[in-house]
C-alpha cells in the first residue's frame, strides 16, 4: 500500500475512542457550517492528489478527519430533530458522543503544548512578571545603575512577553507564533538576568576590597557575559532551526540538539560562576580568621558559621563592626553601614541558585525531547522555571542596587576598570593634607589658633584665652 493510500485509509477509517469518559459530553454544530465543511472535504481531496510531503499529508488527513466528524454530528443532529423511534434516537446520540470525543482527541493532537494551559497559574505569573518588569522600568529613570537595569529590563521583559504568549494561547493552543513567542523568550531570559548579577558581583568585590576576589572585578562580567552571549547565539540558532523545521513539517531534532548544547554551555558557565561567588563569600567571611588562626576575635570557618554570616545573625553583625570592618575597603564604609547591605550576599546567593536550578531543569527537559515527560506536564514549568525566575526577580525589588548601594552609583564601570576605587582613597588623603596645611597657615597668620596637633598645657590655655580676648576687643 502506498503512502497516499495509507493516509486515505487512516482518514476515512471509523474512529473509535481508546477510553470512554465517565461523564459524557456532546458537541453541537450549527447547520450553517455544512457548506464550509463540505468545501473542506473537497479541498482535502484536491490537495492530497498533488502533495508529497509526509507531514503535510498528515495535516491534510487531520483536516479531513475533523471535517468528517463535524459532518457526522450535523447529520446526527438532523436525525434527532426528526426521528421518533428510540433505537434511531439512541444511534444518533451515540454518533454525536463518539464524534465529540473524536474532535476532542484531534484537538489534543494539534495542541502544541501537549496539555491544557492552566489559566490561573499563567495569569498569576503574568501578573508577577509584569510587576517586576514595570518596577525595573521605573528604576531606569530614578537610579544610575544602568548596566544592571538594562540587563534586568531585558530579562524580565522577555519573561513578561513569554507569559503574554502563553495567555494568548488560551484561545488558540495550535498557534505556532504564540508557542514560539513563549518558548524562545522564556528560554533565553535568564541569561540577561545573570548579566545584571555579574555586574552587581563586581561592585560587591570593589566595595569589600579586591583582595577577596579570585579574579579582577570586571573579569566576571567579561567572561560570563561572553559565555551567556555565546549561549544565547547557540540557543537562538537552535530555536530558529527548530522553528523552520516545524513550519515545514520536518523533524526538529537538529534544532533541539543545538538548543541543548547552548543551555548546557550556560549551565557549565553558571557552575563556574557559583564557584567564584561562594569563594568570594568564603573570603570576606573567613579570610582573616585563616590568616590569624590563634586570634580568638575572628570567627572560625565552618559550614554553620557560613550560614550565620549569610543570614547576618546578631553576633555576626557585632563581629563585622568590631573586627572585620577595618579590613574592608574604607572608601566604601558608608555603603556597608546600611542595615540592608549585609543581606545582599544572601539575596544574590538565592537568586543565582534558583536560576541555576531553572537552567538544569531546561537541560533535562530538552534532553527528553518535545514529547518528553517534563515538557508535557505544565506543573514542572510552573515550579522549576517560572517560580525560580519569579523568586530571583522579586528578591531584587527590595535588594535593587539603589537600596543596598545608594541612590548615587559610586562604583561605576569606569571606577572599576581604572582601579579608581584603590586610587581615590590616596587622592582623598592628599587632599585632606593640603586642606590641613591651608588651615594651619591661616591659623598661624591670624594668630588666633595654634597647631591643633600640639598638646595644650595649662600656660598654653592661658595664652590662648588672652589672645582670644585681645582679638575680641579688636
Amino acid at each position: 500500500m502506498s503512502l497516499f493510500e495509507s493516509l486515505v485509509a487512516y482518514a476515512t477509517a471509523e474512529w473509535t475512542p481508546s477510553s470512554i469518559p465517565a461523564t459524557p459530553t456532546y458537541s453541537s454544530i450549527d447547520a450553517t457550517h455544512l457548506s464550509g465543511l463540505e468545501a473542506t472535504i473537497s479541498s482535502v481531496f484536491k490537495a492530497v492528489a498533488t502533495e508529497t510531503n509526509y507531514y503535510s499529508l498528515i495535516s491534510i488527513s487531520q483536516a479531513f478527519r475533523g471535517a468528517r466528524a463535524s459532518l457526522d454530528i450535523v447529520s446526527a443532529q438532523e436525525v434527532l430533530a426528526t426521528a421518533t423511534e428510540s433505537s434511531v434516537l439512541a444511534q444518533a446520540t451515540q454518533a454525536i458522543f463518539i464524534n465529540t470525543l473524536n474532535l476532542k482527541a484531534l484537538a489534543d493532537d494539534e495542541n502544541l503544548y501537549g496539555y491544557h494551559l492552566s489559566r490561573p497559574a499563567n495569569i498569576i505569573y503574568l501578573t508577577i512578571f509584569s510587576i517586576i518588569f514595570f518596577y525595573i522600568v521605573g528604576m531606569l529613570s530614578i537610579s544610575r545603575y544602568h548596566w544592571y537595569n538594562i540587563c534586568f529590563f531585558s530579562g524580565f521583559g522577555l519573561e513578561f512577553a513569554g507569559f503574554v504568549g502563553r495567555v494568548l494561547s488560551f484561545q488558540d493552543n495550535t498557534n505556532m507564533n504564540f508557542y514560539l513567542l513563549q518558548y524562545v523568550t522564556l528560554t533565553i531570559a535568564p541569561a540577561f538576568i545573570m548579566g545584571g548579577i555579574y555586574f552587581l558581583f563586581a561592585q560587591l568585590v570593589v566595595i569589600h576590597g579586591r583582595k577577596y576576589s579570585v579574579l579582577k572585578p570586571m573579569w566576571y562580567s567579561y567572561f560570563f557575559i561572553a559565555s551567556d552571549v555565546l549561549s544565547l547565539l547557540i540557543q537562538a540558532a537552535g530555536g530558529g532551526q527548530a522553528s523552520i523545521a516545524s513550519k515545514q513539517h520536518r523533524s526538529t531534532k537538529v534544532g533541539r540538539d543545538i538548543m541543548i548544547v547552548g543551555i548546557v554551555f550556560q549551565v557549565v558557565a553558571m557552575t563556574i560562576f557559583l564557584g567564584f561567588w561562594f569563594e568570594f563569600l568564603n573570603r570576606i567571611f573567613f579570610k582573616h580568621a585563616r590568616e590569624n588562626p590563634e586570634d580568638p576575635k575572628f570567627i572560625k570557618p565552618s559550614f554553620k558559621n557560613f550560614f550565620r554570616f549569610l543570614f547576618n545573625s546578631k553576633s555576626i553583625r557585632r563581629n563585622r563592626v568590631e573586627v572585620l570592618e577595618s579590613h574592608y575597603n574604607q572608601k566604601f564604609k558608608a555603603i556597608r553601614e546600611k542595615p540592608i547591605f549585609y543581606y545582599a550576599p544572601l539575596a544574590v546567593s538565592i537568586a543565582v541558585v534558583v536560576i541555576y536550578i531553572r537552567c538544569v531543569y531546561r537541560v533535562v527537559e530538552l534532553a527528553q525531547g518535545w514529547n518528553g515527560y517534563l515538557i508535557g506536564h505544565e506543573i514542572y514549568l510552573m515550579v522549576l522555571d517560572a517560580l525560580m525566575i519569579a523568586i530571583a526577580g522579586l528578591i531584587f525589588i527590595p535588594f535593587h542596587p539603589v537600596h543596598i548601594l545608594g541612590r548615587k552609583n559610586v562604583v561605576k564601570l569606569a571606577t572599576i576598570k581604572k582601579n579608581k576605587d584603590e586610587e581615590e582613597e590616596t587622592e582623598e588623603e592628599e587632599a585632606n593634607l593640603v586642606q590641613e596645611d591651608k588651615e594651619q597657615q591661616y591659623y598661624s597668620e591670624t594668630g588666633n589658633i595654634h597647631s591643633s596637633q600640639e598638646k595644650v598645657s595649662d600656660t598654653g590655655i592661658e595664652s590662648y584665652q588672652h589672645a582670644k580676648s585681645d582679638s575680641d576687643s579688636r
